[in-house]
């Protein structure tokens, strides 16, 4: 799983309907899962991984299965929050586009 934040940006760079759906979006965003950090960019659809800052626009944290499970699809990011196996504090239209995001994005970790 400590590859997973390469893995992550990777895949998601791979995707061009991806940066076509951000074209319009910048924020920061980290995802926590136990000792792992992934730590984005999204400026005008580009993806990159974003320098260790102590300020992200939004934070996701949760299990190491529940971030797994969100970033492969296997759970909706909205049913993930119900649940709480994932936390968040963002405005509603962020959490929409963010759901999006890891519905479009989602990577098959297990075939890497």
């Amino acid at each position: 799983m400590k590859d997973l934040p390469d893995v992550f940006i990777r895949e998601l760079k791979a995707k061009g309907h991806l940066g076509y759906f951000l074209r319009k979006s910048n924020f920061s965003l980290l995802i926590k899962a136990g000792n792992i950090s992934i730590p984005l960019m999204v400026s005008n659809g580009e993806i990159r991984k974003a320098s260790q800052t102590s300020h992200f626009d939004v934070e996701i944290l949760g299990s190491d299965e529940a971030v797994l499970s969100l970033i492969s699809g296997e759970l909706k990011l909205r049913d993930a929050l119900s649940q709480n196996k994932i936390m968040m504090e963002t405005s509603f239209r962020k959490k929409l586009l963010l759901e999006s995001f890891f519905c479009l994005g989602k990577i098959s970790y297990h075939n890497t």
